[in-house]
């Protein structure tokens, strides 16, 4: 168990912080990460939401920091150049990353992160931070998906058919995760609770699994 010890300066006596766990969800475009995890918040659950750095263009009703930071092509490279990113992948045409100084701060407060990234990022988390946790998010079927993309109307034919392909390939790599939960159509609360069981059950292991960052 890694735990920190801080100083309290009215006692000079020491207290322990336990670090908190770090979480990564991935899902295919349009599967409802953001409805699950604005739900688990809605009802108090306290985790750090890791806003990631991206190069596409903000969508109506997006403004910096939600849910992303939007930077320039150079301003990103930079940041990759520095060492400030975590990871960093090119999803859909566009670049992505999460920046490793937010995480390192909230787990060492004891709180919990979460990293709501593709599987393309995953994959790299999964190689640096092995003790990191990965739940996987799956829509009832690809049909359904696809009707959802439809719905929320925020892309052109093109790039929801992009979206679909790059959606059968992130179903192909679930099995990498720790975690499967269905996001069925209507059925919104039962994959709610089944994240909120997950992160619960996880903080009750003998041994949690914290990460070295």
């Amino acid at each position: 168990m890694q735990l920190e010890t801080q100083v309290n300066t009215a006692t000079d006596a020491p207290t322990e912080i336990q670090q908190g766990l770090l979480f990564v969800l991935s899902a295919p475009s349009g599967t409802g990460k953001d409805s699950v995890i604005n739900a688990l918040k809605q009802d108090g659950m306290d985790f750090y939401v890791v806003a990631s750095v991206t190069t596409r263009a903000p969508r109506p009703g997006e403004s910096d920091g939600n849910p992303y930071y939007f930077v320039s092509l150079e301003e990103f490279e930079r940041m990759v150049a520095a060492d400030e990113l975590l990871e960093h992948a090119n999803v859909h045409g566009n670049w992505y990353g999460q920046p490793i100084k937010q995480i390192k701060n909230e787990l060492r407060q004891g709180r919990d992160v979460l990293l709501k990234i593709d599987v393309q990022g995953a994959a790299t988390v999964r190689q640096k931070l092995p003790g990191a946790i990965f739940i996987f998010l799956t829509p009832g079927s690809v049909e359904e998906l696809a009707e959802r993309l439809i719905n929320r109307s925020t892309e052109t034919p093109q790039e929801l058919e992009r979206r679909l392909d790059d959606a059968r390939g992130e179903l192909a790599q679930r099995g990498q995760y720790d975690y499967i939960i269905e996001n069925r159509q209507g059925k919104l609360m039962e994959a709610v609770e089944a994240v909120r069981a997950v992160m619960q059950a996880e903080h009750c292991k003998t041994h949690p699994r914290y990460v070295d960052l």
